[in-house]
């Protein structure tokens, strides 16, 4: 190509940038705009001091500096037993290293030491919603979402934290695209299989001779120097371990006139030869005399801990299961002697290995009817016209002094997910099938507005399961019907259908029952393009709808058979449901209800109508960006024009699957 004096112009860029404008002659400023992309910043707060691990930092920074802008992600895997400090060292790492990664750092702890293991496409779920895609428009399958999380990634400078992994093959799954992004794993396990790649496997060795003295000293002070012979039998016995070394420090912290070796002629009845990981009995031991020097009311504390579903434990938990006098004191004795921690106010991490030893102290706390209480007391606060609780679960009511009451209902289920998730498969576990199908039915409100649908996915089999053992076909059917709106809304149609068909059969002629698997069963028949047979499932459902006779019900029945008729009938149908949505202040069906007439207008043809009522839609749904959205694109069909505002409005809010719809429209 020649410039206009005749002179080579190579139109060439070096590098990589996410938006390329090409240009004659630019006269002033010139300025892009667009939508700010998140940048999550997900890390864990670090130790407040490493002690140790030069070795492991320098080879977490090898190779890290002067990389290309799309070069592979650089990989590093942190390996060694249980409280070695791998998180600590791959935290401290990611954070000095944090101005480094200017995209954002991502973390996700896959649990591997607990029972509650996190599957890698739950955890890109939760990384594509932190980089700005809505719930609502995550891929369904780990592939989709993994691909997802590649292009979001793309040529960006991401860091990624896994900690507790399992297996190579989640690490595999869980990297980023191209660019000048870092992953850092640790974990336990068999991690060879990476080392054939661009990944470097790092082992944490126990803390060397002169590091070990220095972590003890934090705890005892001047009387680790005390007597040297003493602390080299202590450390010896701890063989450089820090959470074995913590401990004993506890033990020493709290009592001021304990000498090391007095220390260890205590330590002398519990035959210790030395500290192990997992079920070794010395490590168990070790745990044994931290709980013969805890106060009466820190033991029932401690045993509490053992029966909580997880090692994330708020403090509330406690004081709905435990007697409120010398609580708080009894948390701060555990909180010295290091058997908790407490990283943020009102919120106790313990150590899987702790929570084993306090299990086994038997404890008879049982925090799922706390939990059960919270769920319940939101579901009222948030969703208080939907009938199946009060109609299957009528002995569940709702607590106002529960922290889940009122205004805060659903901060405190966001902030609950993971302990609500194992409070459900803790009572499956018990055979608490009536709490079991509670949960998962009651839920609903936490995964349908979040759009938490892998939550709901993942216990579904245990509230199915527990119905059946209740021998409720009402409560199964109810259950099948809310995992085929959770495959619908995940992109799975003929999953929803197949669920919701199932859902129908199991109603057994029970009118509410059956009325809801059809309507999900039409919408899905609906998404896989087959009209007809949507139309006879929305129309059963219409007709049920009449007999049991409650009037949002019917109005809703009404408004989803118009999505599948023609518009003549259609039209009729809208009208009658948006007289019972305004008669009930239901603004967002209002909104939604009055898209549809006018795509079913502009379907008979009547374009300057259909173009009114599509704005008027958009008005009406301005604090919902979907349906606003949707809005304008349906006035694309009308003016082509508008599909570049409604891509705009997909973008600007995360919707990525629909922006890609329409981004092949202009």
């Amino acid at each position: 190509m020649n410039g206009s004096g005749g002179e080579a112009v190579r139109n060439e860029m070096p590098g990589v940038a996410h938006n390329v404008v090409q240009a004659g002659v630019v006269h002033g400023d010139f300025h892009l705009h667009g939508p700010s992309r998140p940048q999550p910043r997900q890390l864990p707060n670090p130790v407040d001091e490493l002690i140790n691990q030069v070795r492991v930092l320098a080879e977490l920074g090898r190779g890290a500096d002067d990389r290309p802008a799309l070069d592979e992600p650089l990989v590093k895997v942190v390996v060694g037993p249980r409280g070695s400090g791998k998180t600590a060292v791959a935290t401290h790492w990611m954070r000095s290293r944090d101005a480094d990664f200017v995209d954002g750092t991502l973390y996700a702890n896959l649990g591997a030491w607990t029972d509650h293991q996190v599957a890698p496409r739950e955890v890109l779920g939760e990384f594509l919603v932190a980089l700005g895609v809505a719930r609502a428009d995550l891929p369904g399958d780990l592939e989709g979402r993994a691909a997802e999380f590649r292009s979001r990634t793309h040529g960006r400078a991401v860091g990624v934290l896994l900690d507790d992994v399992v297996s190579a093959a989640q690490v595999r799954a869980l990297l980023p695209g191209a660019g000048r992004s870092v992953v850092v794993a640790t974990g336990h396990g068999a991690f060879g299989t990476l080392a054939r790649g661009r990944t470097t496997l790092i082992d944490v060795d126990p803390l060397e001779d002169d590091m070990a003295p220095t972590l003890l000293r934090r705890f005892a002070g001047d009387r680790v120097d005390a007597d040297p012979a003493a602390t080299a039998r202590l450390l010896a016995l701890c063989e450089g371990l820090p959470v074995a070394l913590c401990l004993v420090g506890g033990m020493l912290a709290e009592r001021p006139d304990l000498t090391v070796a007095e220390l260890l002629t205590e330590l002398a009845d519990s035959p210790l030869t030395s500290v192990a990981v997992g079920d070794d009995p010395t490590l168990a031991a070790l745990f044994d005399l931290t709980w013969a020097r805890l106060s009466p009311v820190a033991r029932e504390v401690y045993r509490a801990l053992g029966a909580h579903p997880t090692g994330d434990v708020p403090v509330a938990a406690l004081r709905g299961v435990l007697p409120e006098a010398g609580l708080a004191a009894a948390i701060r004795e555990l909180g010295t002697l290091r058997v908790v921690d407490k990283p943020v106010p009102d919120r106790l991490q313990v150590h899987a290995l702790i929570r084993e030893h306090a299990a086994s102290r038997g404890g008879h706390v049982r925090f799922v009817d706390w939990y059960l209480t919270g769920v319940v007391t939101a579901d009222d606060a948030l969703m208080p016209r939907r009938p199946w609780r009060r109609r299957l679960f009528p002995d569940l009511c709702p607590d106002p002094a529960h922290p889940a009451a009122g205004t805060g209902a659903r901060r405190w289920l966001e902030a609950e997910r993971v302990n609500l998730r194992a409070a459900v498969a803790d009572a499956h576990r018990r055979g608490l099938h009536a709490q079991t199908a509670a949960f998962c039915l009651v839920l609903w409100s936490l995964h349908e507005p979040g759009k938490f649908y892998d939550d709901l996915l993942a216990i579904a089999p245990l509230g199915l399961e527990s119905a059946r053992q209740l021998a409720d076909p009402v409560v199964e059917s109810v259950l099948l019907t809310q995992t085929g709106f959770a495959h619908l809304h995940l992109g799975a149609p003929d999953a929803a259908a197949d669920a919701c068909r199932r859902a129908v059969a199991v109603a057994a002629g029970e009118p509410e029952a059956e009325a809801t698997a059809l309507e999900g069963w039409g919408l899905a028949e609906l998404d896989l393009g087959n009209v007809e047979a949507a139309r006879d499932a929305l129309r059963r459902n219409l007709a049920l709808a009449e007999r049991i006779a409650d009037p949002r019900r019917h109005a809703l029945a009404r408004f989803h058979l118009a999505k599948a008729e023609p518009p003549e009938v259609a039209l009729g149908l809208l009208a009658e449901a948006l007289t019972t949505f305004r008669d009930s202040a239901d603004a967002r069906n209002v909104a939604k209800a009055t898209l549809w007439q006018g795509r079913k207008t502009a379907e008979l043809g009547r374009a300057d109508e259909a173009a009114v009522l599509l704005r008027e839609a958009e008005t009406l749904a301005a604090d919902w960006p979907f349906d606003r959205a949707q809005a304008v694109e349906a006035r694309g069909v009308l003016d082509p024009a508008e599909y570049a505002r409604a891509h705009a409005l997909y973008v600007e809010h995360g919707f990525v699957r629909h922006a890609a719809a329409v981004g092949r429209l202009l």
